[in-house]
């Protein structure tokens, strides 16, 4: 029997942190599917694309820079507010940055929609407090 699929979404302005995201999710998971996208804008559209890219079956885990030169990852979170639920119930959002900024740290840890923070790089040991 295959592995349950896992499926990521990645949003970074980082060309470079994204492909080391996505080499440590490969290792990490049998059977996952990544996407990932530099430009946050693009990211919420196909969030917005809704549902074809994320089925019913399961979560869509979002990694989210917040340090981003168009959109910050705040922004995005405010712009992903105004989506139906039906689409926002199918991610779990994790901040994913290099910020050292308290604030941000216990922005992350109160909003709603996001589940923690983790500072980058992502590493296994992050990833086992997640899964």
């Amino acid at each position: 029997m295959k592995p349950a699929l896992k499926r990521f979404l990645l949003i970074d302005d980082d060309a470079l942190n994204n492909l080391l995201t996505k080499m440590i999710l490969k290792k990490s998971f049998k059977n996952v599917l990544i996407h990932d996208f530099t430009v946050p804008e693009d990211g919420l559209g196909y969030i917005k694309s809704e549902p074809s890219h994320n089925p019913l079956d399961g979560k869509t885990t979002l990694f989210l820079d917040i340090n981003m030169p168009t959109l910050s990852g705040w922004e995005f979170l405010k712009a992903l507010e105004l989506f139906d639920t039906s689409i926002k119930e199918r991610y779990n959002t994790y901040m994913l940055s290099s910020s050292i900024n308290l604030n941000d740290i216990n922005l992350a840890k109160e909003h709603p929609y996001v589940k923690g923070f983790i500072e980058k790089p992502l590493n296994k040991t992050s990833l086992s407090k997640i899964f």
